[in-house]
């Protein structure tokens, strides 16, 4: 399930629960490219995934995220995922560590569900 938790200037804050579906990738798209159409050239975007379970994305969606985010990664700037499991941060630090550039400010960082203020302090900075 795909909820925006707050969109405010170049900012967007979401949550994925339950499962991630490929509807799921259809919503944050629009919310995503309405941050375009609002005119910011880099969007910051907060991910909360604490109530979604690794096991509980469908493949499509994932692959259909995944080059999304590489077709717009030039408009992405910070992201922060908040989670709560070790393989979440794995992963998220292996993004990073792949397809960050912080020259470009384009940084991937995970924070624990108790972090989230500091999640969003991330993402409006």
């Amino acid at each position: 399930m795909f909820q925006v938790l707050k969109s405010e200037g170049n900012v967007l804050g979401v949550e994925v629960s339950q499962e991630y579906t490929k509807e799921d990738v259809e919503e944050f798209k629009k919310a995503f490219e309405s941050k375009l159409v609002e005119g910011h050239t880099r969007i910051n975007v907060l991910v909360k995934m604490d109530n979604l379970a690794l096991t509980k994305i469908k493949l499509r969606a994932f692959l259909e995220d995944s080059f999304y985010s590489l077709k717009y990664l030039d408009k992405l700037r910070h992201i922060a995922v908040v989670g709560d499991s070790k393989l979440k941060k794995a992963i998220i630090e292996l993004d990073n560590k792949l397809l960050g550039n912080e020259k470009k400010e384009l940084i991937e960082k995970y924070f624990d569900v108790s972090e989230i203020d500091k999640a969003w302090d991330f993402v409006q900075g």
